[in-house]
């Protein structure tokens, strides 16, 4: 299921902005955080405690990898407002209007 590399090919990552650059330091972490707390497990216990780290740990990376994501569309919108984020009352009215018409979804049975 895992795929490994051969012990004598490395690679560069080069995160094209400071949230990968963030997600790639808090991956490594993950794994390395995990590797240690099963290397150090007592003996018939590494994959529990492996386990168990990663099942801790995933969680941070996930939501960390969440909060990176969502702030760098929240980043995004606001680029795309600025320059032109006065509208006139008319296009706010237009707006109101066009969400009074969309279709409601049907009821229940």
């Amino acid at each position: 299921m895992s795929q490994s590399l051969p012990p004598t090919t490395s690679f560069a990552v080069t995160p094209q902005s400071e949230a990968e650059a963030l997600i790639v330091q808090h991956a490594l972490a993950l794994y390395r955080d995990t590797q240690a707390l099963a290397k150090n497990a007592p003996h018939g216990q590494f994959l529990n405690y492996a386990e168990a780290a990663v099942v801790e740990k995933g969680r941070e990376f996930l939501k960390t990898s969440l909060q990176t994501i969502v702030q760098e569309e929240i980043n995004e919108v606001e680029k795309k407002k600025k320059p032109g984020s006065v509208r006139s009352a008319k296009g706010k009215n237009d707006i109101a209007a066009s969400q009074r018409n969309k279709s409601k979804p049907p009821p229940e049975p």
